[in-house]
């Protein structure tokens, strides 16, 4: 029972790492390898804000969502967008070059050593099933299912939800009818920034985080898509639990220096047995 408890919950703070990359991949059909320094991002940008104000960095991860979205959002439409135009590969390589910049401007602001996102309960305890279990990672599970809720009602309950839908299935014809693709594409990649930052938060929140860790989340996240199948909302939320699940189950019975082994070797299993995954369509609930 305690590794079935740790591992959901380990798996919920997953979901919420992984679903801006499940979200980007399935409305713009786009690889975003940006995607983990995303995530790192937006936990510094937090942990700033703490040291500025002493507010609680879950209250702050939302203003640290909104400066990240407020420049994914030009990244997109002036740079991403025209480039998708040439060809499938030239946006894969402008966002491993802008997680190249990212990581550099970490470094030389703030150094490599790790660092955290404190807070009263980050390391506080209770007990779930009599299973003693982390504050965080309970409301990083909460936050992630969630976040899974409202983005299912935002895409298939909304006239944004429906411009975007059209937009990712025909954007010639959307164009047609008036729908803005590259803006739309630029709000998609904004919400989805937007989450990396609350996502790169509840990391912080739980784990110590440096500029180099976001490949190594960046690895995880697309280990979920994989599994949940990629562009599913749904799937990312499945995909994270069973992630959170082999890795802890993993991890016990063969030891925690194989963990990313244990991880990414399931992601390559994945890849030969259902390489489209559980949920295999684009921008599925």
């Amino acid at each position: 029972m305690d590794l079935l408890v740790q591992g959901l919950l380990l798996g919920g703070l997953y979901t919420t790492t992984a679903l801006g990359l499940s979200l980007v991949f399935g409305v713009i059909k786009m690889v975003n390898l940006a995607h983990g320094e995303f995530l790192v991002v937006g936990a510094y940008l937090t942990s700033i804000l703490v040291a500025l104000f002493g507010l609680d960095p879950l209250l702050l991860s939302i203003p640290a969502a909104l400066a990240l979205a407020a420049i994914a959002y030009p990244l997109q439409r002036y740079v991403l967008s025209p480039v998708m135009q040439r060809s499938g590969e030239a946006p894969i390589i402008v966002t491993f070059g802008v997680a190249i910049v990212a990581q550099t401007l970490l470094l030389l602001s703030f150094g490599s050593s790790p660092r955290t996102v404190n807070a009263p309960y980050a390391t506080m305890q209770f007990e779930v099933f009599g299973v003693p279990v982390r504050t965080s990672l309970l409301i990083a599970t909460v936050i992630g299912v969630l976040l899974v809720f409202v983005l299912h009602y935002m895409l298939y309950k909304t006239p944004f939800g429906r411009r975007v839908r059209a937009a990712s299935t025909d954007p010639e014809a959307a164009g047609f009818v008036g729908i803005d693709t590259k803006h739309t594409y630029a709000l998609v990649l904004s919400i989805a920034a937007g989450i990396s930052a609350i996502g790169g938060t509840l990391i912080a929140l739980s784990f110590a985080v440096s500029p180099e860790s976001g490949t190594g989340w960046l690895l995880r996240a697309f280990t979920v898509v994989i599994i949940g199948g990629l562009g599913s909302i749904r799937g990312a939320l499945v995909g994270a639990l069973i992630l959170g699940l082999v890795e802890t189950f993993g991890s016990a019975w063969f030891g925690p220096q194989y963990r990313d082994v244990i991880v990414f070797g399931g992601l390559v299993l994945m890849l030969l047995i259902r390489p489209s995954g559980l949920f295999g369509k684009a921008v599925r609930a």
